[in-house]
């Protein structure tokens, strides 16, 4: 069934949250490829992070795969990455990109499909833009993971994660990224530590062929999610990642090969 994305957003749950500028929760839609609106300059050795960023005021023509056919007309939240973690994943030798990931938040009209090959196109207006790790900060405390109205698989956090396999991990900042896999859907969250507790800032569940569904959310682990995670992470192997080296705040790396 579909849903509107005006009811996908946690928006402003109270005055007092509008005071504050502070959202319960927002979902993001990630499946749109970027790099295709320049692909030539995403192979560059070198590229300038703010040429490749699409510009506020403009209007893009997107596209989104079968995993989001859930969105509607109305505004959204779309994730911007670089080349090489859009085209590859985080996981893929630069977690540290996610430092350099955006938000952008914007209008989709004029849907279109072609249900043949399960795509769904819209022009996405950006109306503002916004780091990623920046996000977090403006997220109201929520006692659930997910975004009310929107997530259709509601186990709990620990139960989605209790048989994931193949763990990685990369310390990004102030974050902790950690990604695994399951039979035909992968995982990854962006935590953080506050004193003692574990605090989810970012959850991924990429279920294939199913809905995807991303969160930005401020949830701290209850005891049974914070015991599981002690152990997973620990049992996770650590991402080598060097990409940062040699570059200047507002550079990235071209992609690799995927």
């Amino acid at each position: 069934m579909s849903i509107k994305l005006t009811n996908l957003i946690g928006f402003f749950q109270s005055n007092k949250e509008l005071e504050h500028n502070q959202t319960k929760a927002i979902q993001l839609l990630q499946t749109m490829q970027w790099s295709k609106l320049c692909w030539d300059e995403s192979w560059e050795e070198v590229i300038a992070l703010e040429s490749l960023l699409p510009e506020v005021g403009k209007t893009h023509s997107i596209k989104l795969d079968e995993n989001e056919d859930y969105a509607e007309e109305g505004k959204a939240y779309i994730l911007w990455l670089p080349p090489h973690s859009e085209l590859n994943g985080w996981y893929d030798k630069r977690p540290s990109e996610i430092l350099k990931a955006y938000v952008l938040e914007g209008d989709l009209s004029n849907a279109t499909s072609n249900y043949e090959n399960r795509e769904y196109f819209f022009d996405f207006q950006v109306t503002s833009r916004t780091r990623l790790i920046d996000c977090f900060v403006n997220i109201h405390e929520t006692e659930s993971v997910y975004v009310p109205y929107f997530l259709k698989y509601k186990d709990s956090l620990a139960s989605t994660w209790e048989n994931v396999q193949d763990l990685e991990k990369c310390k990004v900042g102030n974050y902790l990224y950690i990604h695994g896999v399951k039979p035909e859907s992968s995982f990854e969250l962006i935590l953080s530590y506050e004193k003692e507790k574990i605090c989810l800032h970012y959850s991924a569940t990429l279920y294939h062929p199913a809905d995807y569904e991303t969160v930005i959310t401020r949830y701290f682990l209850n005891d049974k999610e914070q015991k599981l995670f002690e152990k997973l992470i620990e049992k996770a192997s650590e991402i080598t990642d060097t990409s940062m080296n040699s570059l200047e705040g507002d550079q990235i790396y071209g992609a690799e090969y995927w």
